[in-house]
């Protein structure tokens, strides 16, 4: 059974794959379903990289805008209805996270990277816990 807590959050960028501590006191057995709004997630383009390796390498000059093109920053979206702005994650502290849409459709996103979505169930937990202290 999931708990219905919800922590309204403008936008959650899942940037970082680094581990994180839990809240001190959380039930780690426990499941929820906390409304994320946007979701966005940092891209890292192994091209981009690979290209501006191979300049330098060469004694290429590499630019600021040569280099901030390895990563994008992308928006999440249902692959069902293709909306943005209701997702939901729902799991439990070291589990990824699988997202639901307010259209219904639930998914586990990136699972070629469960890395991030373990994270990315981890950032949202924490805010969740944050702004439940703050009420």
């Amino acid at each position: 059974m999931t708990d219905e807590v919800t922590a309204r959050m403008r936008a959650l960028d899942v940037a970082s794959l680094a581990p994180l501590a839990p809240p001190a006191g959380l039930d780690l057995s426990r499941s929820w379903y906390i409304t994320a709004g946007a979701v966005t997630r940092t891209v890292h383009d192994r091209t981009e990289n690979e290209i501006n390796s191979a300049r330098l390498d060469a004694g290429l000059l590499v630019t600021v805008e040569d280099i901030a093109r390895e990563t994008t920053v992308v928006t999440v979206a249902c692959p069902a209805c293709g909306d943005t702005d209701r997702l939901a994650f729902v799991g439990s502290w070291g589990s990824p996270a699988d997202l639901s849409c307010g259209c219904g459709y639930l998914r586990r996103p990136y699972p070629d990277s469960p890395r991030w979505g373990i994270r990315a169930m981890m950032d949202a937990i924490t805010k969740a816990v944050e702004n439940q202290k703050r009420s």
